[in-house]
C-alpha cells in the first residue's frame, strides 16, 4: 500500500516559495530595482499599489466584500514566475494545457488560513479589497514573500533576501470563519459540506468519537451494519486481520485503495504499487491501531478500524480534516483541510 497517503504531510498550496531571511545572496533593494525595470519593460505605466503590488488585471466581484475577520479562503488559480513556468495550479484547463495532469490529483479551489506565520503577506494584501467571485492577476514582489508581518514596505524589503517575484492569477471563490464549538481549526463551509454529505448518503446517522471518553462533535461518522454477525464472528482485542480499503474525497474522487480493480476504474494505478489485503492489528484503543506494523496512519483511519469488530465487517468512516491530513493536506492529491470517506472491509477468514 502507498502510505503517503495515510501519513500526515505538510505543503503549501498556492504558496511555491517563501522569502528567505538570511543569506546575501540578494538584497531587497536590488529586488525593488530588477521588478521595477521588469514592469517598465512588460507592463509600462502599472504601479503599485499602496500595499506593494502591482496589478495586472482586476475583475470585480459580485460577492460581499472580503472580511479580515473570517480567516479562512477558499481560491482557485495559477501562479507563475516572471518568466511565465507555472509554479502551482488548481485548475486542471491549465494542468492539462501543460500535459502536467494526472488522474488522482486534486483540482479545483482549496482552503487558505490567512494569518501571520500561515499565509504570504502578499497574499493576504492581494485579497484584501476583493469581493468573492473577484479575479485579480497582480505581480507579487519578492519581499512580499514571507509568512512574517511587517508594518512598513521599507521593512519587507529589508528583510528580504529573495530575487524571487511571483505573478498570482487568482479568483476569490468563497471566504468563512471556522467552524463554531470547535478547538481545532477547520473551514466552517469545509465542515458543513460534510454534514451535508452524511444528510445525502446517510441520513440520520449520529457522530460518534472513537477516542477514550471522547464527545461526538460532528466531525466523525461511522457507518456499519452488524446486524447479521454471530458471535462466533467477533474479534478479540488486539487482533490481526486482513483488510481492504479505499479513500476518497466528498465528490468521490479515489485518492489511494488497496484494491486493483477499483484504482484501474479510478486510472490511478501504478505499477509501482502491489494491490493486495493489508495486513492490520485492531485494537478498541485507536491509537495502538497498527497497519503493516506501522502505526503511523492518520486518526480518522485508526480510528474507524478500532471501531470494527467483526470477521467480515464492512464500515464507511466519514470525517472532516482535524482526523485526517488538517491544514497540510498530503501531496496533490488531498487539498488542506479537506473531509475524507474511508470504506473498509475486514476480509473473513479463508
Amino acid at each position: 500500500m502507498n502510505k503517503s497517503f495515510l501519513l500526515p504531510l505538510t505543503i503549501l498550496i498556492l504558496l511555491p516559495v517563501a522569502c528567505a531571511k538570511s543569506g546575501d545572496d540578494t538584497t531587497g533593494a536590488e529586488a525593488k530595482e530588477y521588478i521595477e525595470k521588469w514592469m517598465d519593460k512588460y507592463h509600462n505605466g502599472v504601479q503599485a499599489n499602496e500595499n506593494g503590488i502591482y496589478i495586472l488585471e482586476d475583475v470585480p466581484g459580485t460577492g460581499l466584500p472580503r472580511n479580515e475577520e473570517e480567516p479562512f479562503v477558499l481560491l482557485s488559480g495559477t501562479i507563475r514566475t516572471l518568466e511565465g513556468t507555472v509554479s502551482s495550479t488548481t485548475e486542471e484547463e491549465v494542468a492539462r494545457q501543460l500535459g502536467t495532469f494526472q488522474y488522482g490529483n486534486f483540482y479545483g479551489p482549496q482552503f487558505h488560513y490567512l494569518n501571520e506565520g500561515y499565509s504570504y503577506a502578499g497574499m493576504d494584501l492581494l485579497l484584501k479589497d476583493m469581493r468573492i467571485g473577484g479575479h485579480r492577476k497582480a505581480v507579487i514582489p519578492a519581499w512580499l514573500l514571507t509568512s512574517s508581518r511587517y508594518s512598513t514596505q521599507e521593512e519587507y524589503i529589508q528583510a528580504c533576501s529573495s530575487s524571487t517575484h511571483l505573478i498570482y492569477d487568482i479568483t476569490l471563490v468563497n471566504q468563512c470563519g471556522w467552524s463554531e464549538g470547535q478547538e481545532y481549526l477547520e473551514p466552517d463551509i469545509a465542515v458543513r459540506e460534510l454534514h451535508s454529505y452524511i444528510d445525502a448518503h446517510y441520513p440520520g446517522t449520529e457522530s460518534v468519537s472513537y477516542e477514550t471518553d471522547g464527545t461526538a462533535d460532528g466531525t466523525f461518522y461511522f457507518i456499519s451494519d452488524i446486524s447479521a454477525f454471530k458471535e462466533e464472528d467477533k474479534l478479540s482485542d488486539d487482533s490481526s486481520v486482513k483488510i481492504n480499503y479505499t479513500g476518497k474525497l466528498l465528490d468521490g474522487t479515489v485518492f489511494d485503495t488497496s484494491i486493483r480493480k477499483v484504482a484501474v476504474d479510478a486510472r490511478i494505478d501504478s505499477d509501482s504499487k502491489s494491490y493486495e489485503p493489508q495486513s492490520a492489528t485492531i485494537t478498541s484503543t485507536y491509537s495502538e491501531v497498527t497497519m503493516g506494523d506501522s502505526s503511523s496512519l492518520i486518526n480518522g483511519f485508526k480510528g474507524a478500524l478500532s471501531l470494527m469488530q467483526w470477521k467480515g465487517q464492512k464500515a464507511v468512516a466519514v470525517f472532516s480534516s482535524r482526523h485526517g491530513y488538517g491544514s497540510s493536506g498530503s501531496g496533490n492529491a488531498i487539498p488542506a483541510y479537506a473531509p475524507l470517506v474511508f470504506e473498509i472491509e475486514i476480509l473473513p477468514d479463508e
